[in-house]
């Protein structure tokens, strides 16, 4: 179950074709604190597997719920979301999380 929620987050988020479908969902006040702690645990363990793989049931889950809300949005529609999470946040978590992996890399 768990391989599958994860394999349904990828596909529904990271291989999505709209990049404002990405970045309103990164950005999201529910999805930043949460990539945070999984991106920082995969880190310390040597950047095995992917963040994903960190995540409890219930990360998982609030995960998998909102990537499905994002998914399937119009590109108008999710970029109006990024661009006014990235407003209310200076530089946006968003930002800050491609800017913390590609630092890193």
């Amino acid at each position: 179950m768990r391989e599958e929620v994860k394999a349904d987050i990828i596909k529904l988020i990271d291989e999505n074709r709209s990049p404002w479908v990405k970045a309103a969902f990164y950005s999201d006040s529910k999805v930043s604190p949460i990539l945070e702690r999984l991106i920082g645990e995969w880190e310390s363990r040597g950047r095995q597997g992917i963040p994903l793989d960190y995540a409890s049931d219930e990360e998982l889950e609030t995960l998998h719920e909102i990537a499905r809300r994002y998914a399937y949005m119009s590109d108008e529609e999710a970029r109006s979301i990024a661009w006014s999470t990235s407003e209310s946040k200076g530089e946006g978590s968003f930002l800050g999380f491609i800017r913390r992996l590609l630092r890193k890399s």
